[in-house]
This record gives structure tokens, sequence and C-alpha cells, in this order.
């Protein structure tokens, strides 16, 4: 389907009820890079919350920033070179997005953010959080 603000998007159907979602890509305009969506929702499609919530998320990226650094750093300091993680910006970017059906206060929602890094191009890092505040970290690879 065309959705007039993700583009093109895949429905995924589950079986499951409010397991259903969509898989797309997106640029992600702090970073420019393009970030796989997984949009939870039936169809028609996306809603206007959803819209908000991606927008939201891009104009508080650098906020994001500083926690996440921390959670990374702090569970993946072995893997990392000895001096860190010096530019954040620069040595990780997002690769994707779950954005959640909106049915409560964004600050409760529960998202997830994936980060993929010079430092280890085997592994992607997952990011889970809870409003803007990041919760729990996941390393894949």
């Amino acid at each position: 389907m065309e959705d007039d603000f993700f583009g093109s998007l895949l429905f995924v159907e589950c079986k499951q009820p409010g397991h259903s979602y969509f898989e797309g890509r997106r640029l992600f305009r702090p970073t420019g890079h393009l970030l796989d969506l997984a949009v939870d929702g039936e169809l028609p499609g996306p809603g206007a919350a959803q819209y908000a919530f991606y927008e939201q998320v891009e104009a508080r990226y650098t906020e994001l920033v500083p926690a996440v650094q921390q959670l990374i750093e702090n569970e993946a300091r072995h893997w990392l070179r000895p001096a860190g993680i010096r530019d954040f910006i620069a040595e990780f970017w997002p690769v994707h997005i779950s954005i959640p059906t909106i049915t409560s206060e964004v600050e409760s929602m529960e998202w997830e953010l994936a980060f993929e890094t010079v430092h280890d191009k085997n592994h992607t890092f997952t990011i889970m959080l809870q409003g803007v505040t990041p919760r729990q970290l996941c390393i894949d690879g």
C-alpha cells in the first residue's frame, strides 16, 4: 500500500489480534539514513498519531542521544575502543524503529530504536524505550 506519510508499506497480517503491522522504509532526517519501519496497526493503514510520533522522535533525537549512548557504553564497553564513543552521531546510526499503536500518552508508550555502528558491523544495538527514556538494550549478532 502507499501511505501519504511513510511511503510504500507492506501490510503483515497476523492471525492473533493486535499483532499485525506495516513494514517500510523512510528517511530519518536527523541522520540522513534510511530507517526500516515496523508500524503497528490494521488496514486501512497508520494513523495521524503515529505520524506525529515519528515526527516527535525526529525532533527530539538529539535529546535521546546522551541516554542511549550511556546505555550502550555501559553494556558494550568491552567491545568498544578503549576510548569509548567519541561522537555518537558519527559512530552510531539508527536503522530500525518500531512505532506502536497510539493508545495512551506518548510518555508511557513502549517502542524500539535499533542502531548499527562503526565499532562492530556484526551487531545491532536495539534500545527499548518508554516514552523518551531508554529502558533496556538488546545486542544482536
